[in-house]
């Protein structure tokens, strides 16, 4: 049996040599080939070579093996087009990026260092986060109403609600309310001062391994997210209680704080970043509502929610998401996550049957999935550098996935359960921006109120003396809407998602985004006095 011990175990190894190889090259197919010709040739013909014994003495064997090694080509030659095939349309889906100028590596994206001195990284109260997120103090910072649930009544207040849900008993008015609220708050004064020192250092850069990819642990962003909770709390309760120089001082330091989050390039940070602002004009509204912010205050809010542009920081985040998924092999578990299955004791069977499907995936398949995966990111971002064009192009994008068919859901593990994760917080981060932009409209109508003693007509008026231009829709590039009442307040909002006017009929006082986020509905502010 020398055929099976010699002719056998290098047809298969041959054969595995491309099944399981991540690259390969016309060549080497090439090699593996001669190969297997060379075995076909040359092992067998030297064994059988005596054609009447062979069949005397057992010729199903050579039919028998030479069916395995025909067998063992087949797939060789399949792996082996497959392979190459996906490697050459990875290899022009790249060419078209570095075209474009447009980063394919972590290295491109992760900030530049910054010396310590400068870094709120490098600050003591976010350095112990890194060494063990649990045990820091930032970790283990108590959100007195974390677990709160249900919402106000009608006609009460946020803080009034909190203060309810802090004592069940609680009676008293929002004054009352806010006292209630920062005793709860006083052991946690030390470490936020810390906090807002930090924030105010000049740089970031978070001291993150970028070579992990998507499995990259970030144990700052449960911290950032509890902090900034308690920092919101805290501000309305400052308001309350007739404290505005102080909930400006958090507000300052919830802006700050947003900075830093969105310093990292991936998607989940830039929502939390989104998440804090919006936390942050929750407060600036409160402020505007109690006439609390003098017009220096104002002035300065005004242009700082200006200058944000979440938009381009969501283009950040989908390149620092594509680079993690270049970084992807095939043959790697942390498919699992593209998958949406964690490895629990629960599921370890369906996982242990995934990773054995993985094992075998042509590398072709996956490398042309790769390709298609980053020309979609990239039709995506440009989309977002013309953002009137953002809802029909992810129209677009979801409409050719929900017509995939099942072969090619399969197949594209990452196009195909990969975009709803990027596609989702879109509405998100667009109603955000145009919320930000409509409040420091905001803002700076207020300062026309104080200065004049009435409302502005129009937002004309307020160019140049209290905005150097008119603020535009993020999403229609058109002005914003602006529909003063005589019942003492006003609604600022651009057309939302749909891009058409509805009158504002959606906005409601901003308590949250997550009425604002329907199709139909308009994005922005309602302020009452």
């Amino acid at each position: 049996m020398l055929h099976f011990v010699i002719g056998v175990p290098i047809v298969f190894a041959l054969g595995g040599m491309v099944i399981f190889s991540r690259t390969i090259t016309l060549w080497q197919a090439a090699l593996i080939y001669l190969g297997i010709l060379a075995i076909t040739a040359v092992v067998l013909p030297w064994k059988f070579g005596r054609y009447e014994e062979c069949d005397r003495r057992g010729g199903w064997t050579k039919g028998l093996l030479l069916a395995v090694v025909t067998l063992v080509s087949l797939v060789t030659l399949f792996y082996s087009w497959t392979n190459w095939w996906g490697a050459r349309k990875l290899s022009a889906a790249l060419a078209v990026l570095r075209d474009k100028n447009e980063p394919t590596r972590f290295e491109e994206l992760v900030p530049p260092p910054v010396p310590d001195a400068d870094n709120a990284a490098a600050a003591p109260v976010f350095q112990e986060v890194f060494v063990s997120a649990k045990d820091s103090r930032l970790g283990k910072l108590d959100v007195p109403w974390k677990k709160i649930t249900g919402k106000p009544e009608s006609g009460e207040s946020t803080i009034h609600f909190t203060a309810r849900f802090l004592n069940p008993d609680f009676k008293g008015d929002d004054q009352a309310a806010g006292e209630l609220v920062l005793t709860s708050l006083a052991p946690s004064a030390p470490l936020l001062q810390e906090v807002a020192q930090a924030v105010r250092r000049p740089g970031i850069c978070w001291p993150l391994d970028y070579s992990k990819g998507i499995e990259m642990p970030l144990p700052h962003l449960p911290a950032m997210t509890n902090t900034s909770k308690v920092l919101q709390g805290r501000a309305h309760a400052e308001l309350a209680t007739g404290r505005p120089e102080n909930a400006f001082q958090d507000v300052q330091t919830l802006l700050a704080l947003a900075r830093a989050s969105g310093s990292t390039p991936f998607l989940i940070m830039v929502l939390v970043e989104s998440s804090i602002l919006g936390q942050a004009s929750q407060v600036i509204s409160d402020g505007l509502e109690r006439h609390a912010w003098t017009d220096a205050q104002l002035a300065d809010l005004s242009s700082e929610l200006s200058r944000i542009d979440l938009l381009a920081r969501l283009s950040d985040g989908l390149r620092g998401e594509r680079a993690s998924v270049l970084q992807l092999d095939a043959s790697r578990t942390d498919l699992l996550t593209l998958q949406g299955l964690p490895d629990t004791r629960t599921l370890r069977l369906q996982n242990a049957a995934l990773r054995a499907v993985w094992a075998i995936w042509p590398a072709g398949w996956f490398n042309e999935d790769k390709a298609g995966y980053i020309g979609t990111i990239q039709r995506y971002i440009d989309a977002v550098k013309q953002p009137k064009e953002l809802p029909s192009t992810l129209a677009e994008l979801e409409a050719a996935r929900a017509g995939s068919s099942v072969w090619n859901k399969i197949r594209n593990p990452l196009s195909y359960q990969a975009m709803p994760v990027l596609m989702s917080p879109t509405k998100r981060i667009a109603a955000t921006q145009t919320i930000l932009r409509s409040l420091a409209t905001a803002c700076a109508v207020e300062r026309y109120r104080m200065a004049h003693g009435r409302l502005p007509a129009t937002l004309e008026d307020l160019a140049p003396a209290f905005l150097p231009s008119i603020p535009t829709d993020p999403l229609t590039g058109k002005p914003l809407c602006y529909k003063p009442s005589e019942s003492s307040s006003y609604l600022i909002y651009g057309t939302g998602w749909d891009q058409t006017d509805n009158a504002g009929s959606s906005v409601t006082a901003l308590t949250g985004l997550s009425s604002r986020l329907e199709n139909q509905a308009d994005w922005g502010v309602l302020v009452k006095f």
